[in-house]
């Protein structure tokens, strides 16, 4: 008997039709003067600006730093489940791996198998370990 693993998503891709690129939209109206500058003394800024983000691949990494420097995160209120071993057990927001998974080279081999195998596979650890 083959084991299914009913955790992981069988979503279809979405392709455009014809492959064609089209331009959304027109040019904004005006520049920005400034740029975005978020409250220094919030403490929802601070708790934010103070979580680790560990345990993700190198692109991922980048996507949830921008998201705390533009103030776009959205800290995680409720336990996430983890897509390697159905646990719910993920802490950190915009984290799809539990903490044990992304630890070893499963996590890799699981966003390597995602992406294509397009390079990219590097996990960033804390700093205290290696």
């Amino acid at each position: 008997a083959k084991s299914i693993n009913l955790c992981q998503s069988t979503m279809p891709q979405r392709t455009t039709p014809g492959g064609s690129k089209k331009k959304k939209g027109r040019a904004p109206k005006h520049q920005n003067s400034f740029a975005f500058r978020h409250n220094p003394k919030s403490k929802k800024t601070d708790k934010i600006l103070n979580s680790p983000n560990v345990g993700v691949c190198r692109r991922c990494h980048d996507k949830i730093e921008w998201r705390k420097k533009y103030r776009k995160y959205k800290p995680r209120t409720q336990l996430g489940k983890c897509n390697l071993c159905c646990g719910k057990n993920i802490k950190a927001a915009y984290h799809t791996i539990c903490t044990e998974c992304a630890g070893g080279d499963r996590a890799i081999a699981d966003m390597e198998k995602r992406r294509g195998g397009g390079g990219g596979g590097v996990v960033v650890q804390p700093a205290g370990e290696k």
